[in-house]
């Protein structure tokens, strides 16, 4: 058993090489005092490392315009940033003409470079539903970056309705249990993102990004903030996990940890 687990340690290793990782920021702060400080950090770090952030004025874009975010919006997209739009679906349930809606006035009032699909069922019964709003944005904005949260491991047929999928959205302590679906390692790592919050310090986070990179995934968020409203504050360690995203592990040290296993491996076949 042990020696079928470094084998298949090893050849995760081999086939899933070292890769950039990206950060998906539910930015749900308002931007008026701390959460302007928020803001600004994001739009500080966008130069150095890929950010997309979430925007969210009421559960959706808010009936009129709201200049605070103008403002926040405008100066992360200056920096290289990317906002998108947050829609809920509620798992198929919502108006589809509803949200389409939604996703009309987040173009029209703040210039959004995506949405962000929220509450997405991972049941195929509602294949349709996602397709029919993926191709609606599309219509409006053919580079669209468009997001997906089912949260969860979900069918590989929902890569077809967004460019990338929520496969993870709980606390810490789920995701030291969690598996991903083996299909999600022979795709692109930039088609899956993982959010993890109850992450208490930079040491912790450093070990959730490892295991991200680890279960082939391209853009991540960490956060030491709680259940109650875990996405209304940035992390503590905001600017240590910047860091730790943009680093690239170097491919020497990919090899001496296949090397190392490799020995391991030899060693416990030579005892059975």
């Amino acid at each position: 058993m042990k020696s079928t687990a470094i084998a298949a340690a090893l050849c995760a290793i081999t086939m899933s090489p070292a890769h950039a990782l990206e950060l998906l920021v539910p930015a749900y702060f308002y931007p008026i005092d701390d959460g302007s400080s928020y803001w600004q950090s994001l739009t500080d770090s966008a130069p150095e490392v890929g950010i997309t952030a979430i925007l969210n004025p009421d559960s959706g874009p808010g009936s009129a315009l709201d200049t605070n975010y103008t403002a926040v919006v405008g100066s992360l997209q200056a920096a290289g940033g990317r906002v998108i739009g947050y829609v809920h679906t509620s798992y198929g349930a919502r108006s589809a003409a509803t949200v389409r809606a939604e996703i009309d006035r987040y173009y029209a009032l703040y210039g959004v470079d995506g949405i962000f699909i929220d509450e997405m069922s991972n049941d195929t019964a509602h294949l349709g539903y996602y397709q029919s709003l993926h191709d609606y944005i599309r219509g409006l904005d053919g580079s669209g970056f468009i997001v997906g949260n089912p949260g969860t491991q979900t069918a590989q047929d929902y890569l077809a309705t967004a460019d990338v999928l929520v496969t993870f959205e709980s606390p810490a302590a789920e995701y030291a249990g969690y598996e991903a679906d083996a299909w999600t390692q022979t795709q692109d790592a930039s088609r899956f993102a993982h959010l993890v919050y109850e992450v208490p310090d930079a040491a912790a986070m450093q070990d959730v990004i490892a295991r991200a990179r680890a279960m082939n995934v391209g853009h991540v968020y960490v956060t030491d903030d709680d259940i109650s409203n875990p996405w209304d504050t940035l992390p503590t360690y905001w600017a240590a996990q910047t860091a730790a995203v943009a680093a690239v592990p170097e491919p020497s040290a990919w090899a001496t940890l296949a090397a190392g296993l490799g020995l391991i491996g030899a060693r416990l076949r030579r005892r059975h």
